[in-house]
């Protein structure tokens, strides 16, 4: 099996491994960078197939195939238990790897996230998510703004869309559309027991990430989880709200398994 392609930072006790949302590779987590406690965390940074690092592996970018990729990192870098991140459409990949490999993953953090049931669309919708993925620039443009409450720029949603494109293939991002859209696994999630945060954006696109939306998904399986409404924040607290999110993931991992707690600010 090919290593994914990744980066390093920090070099402290507690090990997490971030995985990125299907509109960026692993450098959706750059913002949060300078918020890091390095001395604390080790913070491993995963492109996905056909993204970043990992932009020229080819796969079948599902679920299984992703969390197999992720836990292959993890045995090459000998972490034994770590935490796990993920945004959005691998907010479902890391639900999938706590479900998979209990015993070593110590929490999990989901932002954002597409529930282990998938989220399933209509045929016309699928068409337009297809259609962004391949090479609607309008299509893209508009899945942006739905997703961020029409708060931000033109040039800003623009820029998106451009980076979109060249961190990715066409094929990858079709895959994972199929792979989030159509994978239900929330029968195997059921009663898994890891220490679990699910972020939503305030200005989310309605619907998708709603507290209602949550408590009828995460909270029916999962025993031990919590919600936090990231506010200011659209479906991208990475870029949105980086110091906030930042914040939030090292508090709730020092609080649910880590070995450290945080400096109190002076």
């Amino acid at each position: 099996m090919e290593l994914m392609g990744h980066r390093s930072i920090g070099s402290g006790k507690e090990k997490v491994l971030l995985l990125h949302n299907w509109f960026y590779d692993s450098s959706s987590y750059d913002p949060l960078l300078p918020y890091l406690d390095t001395e604390v965390f080790t913070y491993v940074l995963m492109d996905l197939r056909g993204y970043g690092r990992s932009k020229e592996l080819l796969g079948v970018y599902s679920v299984e195939e992703a969390c197999q990729d992720a836990i292959a990192l993890a045995n090459s870098l000998s972490w034994d238990q770590f935490h796990v991140v993920g945004h959005s459409m691998s907010g479902m990949i890391v639900q999938k790897i706590a479900v998979d490999h209990s015993s070593r993953i110590k929490s999990v953090i989901a932002i954002t996230p597409v529930p282990a049931c998938g989220a399933p669309s209509p045929k016309e919708l699928m068409s337009f998510l297809e259609e962004s993925a391949k090479n609607s620039d309008e299509n893209a443009i508009e899945c942006v703004h739905l997703l961020t409450g029409r708060r931000l720029s033109s040039f800003v949603v623009k820029n998106m869309v451009k980076s979109w494109r060249s961190c990715s293939t066409s094929q990858a991002r079709i895959g994972y559309l199929h792979m989030f859209s159509n994978t239900d696994f929330s029968s195997s999630a059921n009663g898994l027991q890891t220490p679990m945060l699910v972020i939503y954006g305030e200005y989310d696109i309605e619907g998708a990430q709603a507290e209602t939306s949550i408590r009828n998904t995460f909270f029916k399986w999962y025993p031990n989880v919590q919600m936090e409404c990231c506010k200011g924040s659209g479906h991208f607290p990475t870029q949105e709200t980086p110091m906030y999110l930042a914040s939030s993931i090292e508090k709730f991992i020092l609080d649910h398994g880590g070995v450290a707690k945080l400096d109190s600010i002076s």
